[in-house]
């Protein structure tokens, strides 16, 4: 049993703070130019590499973000060689059957209309779910009542982690806003430490698999300042703000090349425990 420094349920708001262990970041404004948006995350769960590229139009404009098809996707590791993503459906490129391993450096290229637009992501190694505890919360304000969870880790010594936590129920990944959390380890460095979702509650009926990925400093800085933007319920737009991301010549979007581990839990099990 690992030594908790979070008990509950009396200190269920200090989980609260520490999903917000963040610094303050000053967003940019960005002018109503039309934006190549892209999406592109890589990890160590065997599954294909994925990329997607859209067109976004000016903020105040009538049409929504269009896919891009015939652009050109390409992966590669540091030192490594150049691997090419297919377009499997228009503006949704994928790369199977490759393998990424943690403690590398890991780079996305698109090219479209003869500009490349490149992102570096390093990929940290997994950082295991130790235990899953519950507590009811009566709710509050907006907030409905229902079952909450908690995933304990045990954080790394000497290294700074960032996390992002993703839930799905009953099969489904879970689009609420807020349903998706990122936390860095800035004030339990080292320590067993329990991490919550902010506003999902959990019915007693549900099957939740909880996703924990460690993730690097760039993608935590771009969904952080998406909280911070709206909550979590954003879409990309040209204006008049976006998150910080790593793709350069102004790209919008975001390259993550992370590790996970899984859990899947019963809620009406962890009650009767």
């Amino acid at each position: 049993m690992l030594k908790r420094l979070i008990y509950l349920p009396g200190m269920l708001f200090i989980l609260f703070a520490l999903s917000s262990c963040e610094k303050v970041i000053e967003i940019d404004l960005n002018n109503s130019k039309e934006a190549l948006v892209i999406e592109a995350t890589m990890s160590n769960n065997k599954l294909p590499f994925k990329v997607l590229v859209s067109k976004t139009t000016p903020y105040f404009g009538t049409k929504k973000s269009n896919p891009v098809s015939g652009a050109k996707v390409s992966a590669r590791s540091e030192h490594g060689k150049v691997k090419y993503f297919a377009e499997i459906s228009p503006g949704v490129y994928e790369l199977p059957k490759v393998v990424a391993l943690p403690g590398y450096w890991y780079i996305i290229d698109v090219e479209y209309n003869g500009v490349t637009y490149s992102a570096r992501s390093f990929m940290n190694q997994t950082v295991p779910i130790a235990e899953v505890g519950l507590v009811y919360f009566n709710g509050y304000g907006v907030f409905d009542s229902g079952y909450k969870l908690n995933t304990y880790i045990v954080d790394p010594e000497n290294t700074e982690n960032y996390y992002r936590i993703k839930y799905f129920i009953n099969g489904k990944a879970n689009t609420d806003p807020g349903g998706t959390t990122v936390y860095s380890d800035q004030l339990f460095n080292g320590k067993d430490i329990g991490l919550t979702q902010r506003s999902t509650v959990f019915k007693e009926t549900d099957t939740v698999t909880i996703e924990l990925q460690s993730i690097d400093k760039a993608a935590y800085d771009y969904f952080s300042t998406l909280e911070n933007i709206s909550g979590n319920d954003f879409q990309q737009s040209a204006a008049p703000a976006n998150p910080i991301n790593n793709f350069n010549n102004g790209a919008l979007g975001y390259f993550s090349a992370y590790t996970s581990d899984t859990k899947q839990v019963i809620i009406k099990d962890l009650i009767e425990q």
